[in-house]
């Protein structure tokens, strides 16, 4: 499937996954201030609501946002201009498995619904280098809240991201690759609709128009409305799980 087909569906939207700007805040509050006022490395940033946000809530910091999707950096360039927060992001056209930065120079490493890309395991185990070593990771991603899902959530999932860890399993995750989990929480429902389906759910008909004689957009505006039904169905057996961490162990 062609990934620039596949992001370009997205472009213009608030959101090109869950989140919220107090689900931001709040996954940042557990960061003691001494990092908040640091570089913080934004990775898969989409149009960067979650940059905005940052920005907003530490001023001191400077946010490095990357993507490999350039009019999604040119959309955040934009709006971080409009919101006067332009001196606190920088973007960079990037992929997320072959970042072009020295090791040990981010206070933070952020990456907001976007892990799932390479899988949450070589997430935390690529980003690492790029932390300062008493620096800090949170990953936002889709999570299992059952061991028992339903049939028809469970082979939906496995379709499209076979991979994908419970809730404990994406602690102990943490845990084995040496970090410290800080904290995490789960993102509350309306994150999934408000800046994110229901914005899609307006673009997804004009995309049919468009694409009338695309058959591979034709798929893919399928795959995305079945995705919103089964989130409309099965919405308490997962979601999106925000984890806080430190790259060392904590020590007592």
């Amino acid at each position: 499937m062609d990934v620039n087909l596949i992001s370009s569906m997205f472009e213009g939207l608030p959101r090109q996954g869950p989140g919220l700007d107090e689900a931001t805040a709040y996954a940042f509050s557990f960061l003691p201030p001494d990092a908040k006022r640091g570089r913080i490395l934004d990775i898969g940033c989409g149009s960067g609501m979650q940059d905005l946000t940052l920005a907003r809530i530490s001023p001191d910091s400077h946010i490095t946002a990357t993507d490999l999707h350039q009019p999604f950096l040119d959309d955040l360039t934009n709006r971080a201009k409009t919101a006067g927060l332009d001196r606190n992001i920088t973007t960079r056209q990037a992929s997320m498995d072959n970042l072009p930065f020295d090791e040990e120079i981010f206070d933070i490493v952020w990456a907001e619904g976007s892990a799932f890309i390479i899988g949450i395991l070589p997430a935390l185990q690529t980003w690492k280098k790029f932390i300062k070593p008493q620096g800090y990771m949170m990953i936002s991603d889709c999570t299992w809240y059952t061991n028992s899902p339903s049939e028809e959530c469970k082979n939906f999932f496995n379709e499209i991201s076979p991979d994908m860890p419970s809730v404990p399993e994406a602690e102990e995750m943490i845990r084995s690759e040496g970090y410290s989990l800080i904290g995490s929480f789960r993102l509350a429902d309306t994150g999934w609709w408000n800046h994110f389906y229901k914005p899609l759910t307006t673009r997804l008909g004009m995309l049919k128009e468009k694409f009338t004689d695309n058959s591979d957009a034709q798929c893919i505006i399928q795959g995305l409305e079945m995705e919103m039904d089964i989130h409309r169905k099965y919405s308490h057996e997962y979601g999106y799980t925000y984890f806080i961490m430190k790259k060392s162990p904590l020590t007592s």
